[in-house]
């Protein structure tokens, strides 16, 4: 029966996947310097002071210039790329890697009208979970993914 309840929710937590385009792929993003151009701005001027003084120091060669160059590339890659993890029904209520990224997002996430109506109307859930659901609907007027997960867990 739990595994029912879990498979259903997957289902559903696969079409939000879909609608948000949720891959777990990197893309490149250049909202970083949309959202923070001064930042980015003064990112660069100081990366661009830091070269002046190794070109201009007689203690640094080529290898440090270069080094710098390589940490800058490195550091600004990660501003530049974004994830949108999928949601998968065996992260809730677990402390996964993904959920330091994405948060308790099963605690965030409002479950569908029209998925619960599903849910209610079916033989997955017993007759006691499915009031317990319909009183947690009444009390908060809506319903997150933990919710219904931890009907059996």
């Amino acid at each position: 029966m739990s595994n029912q309840l879990d498979e259903r929710l997957q289902t559903e937590l696969d079409r939000i996947n879909v609608e948000e385009q949720r891959n777990d792929r990197p893309y490149f993003d250049i909202s970083f310097i949309k959202n923070y151009p001064g930042l980015f701005s003064l990112m660069w001027i100081l990366f661009v002071l830091t070269m002046a003084l190794l070109l201009y120091s007689d203690s640094f060669g080529t290898i440090e210039y270069v080094v710098c160059i390589l940490i800058f590339a490195v550091c600004n890659f990660f501003f530049f790329f974004h994830v949108n993890p999928s949601y998968k029904a065996k992260d809730i209520d677990k402390g996964a890697w993904k959920n330091c990224y994405t948060g308790d997002w099963y605690m965030e996430v409002h479950v569908r009208d029209a998925f619960v109506d599903e849910l209610l109307g079916s033989a997955i859930l017993t007759e006691s979970e499915k009031t317990r659901l319909n009183e947690m609907r009444a009390r908060k007027g809506y319903l997150y993914f933990a919710d219904i997960y931890r009907l059996r867990h």
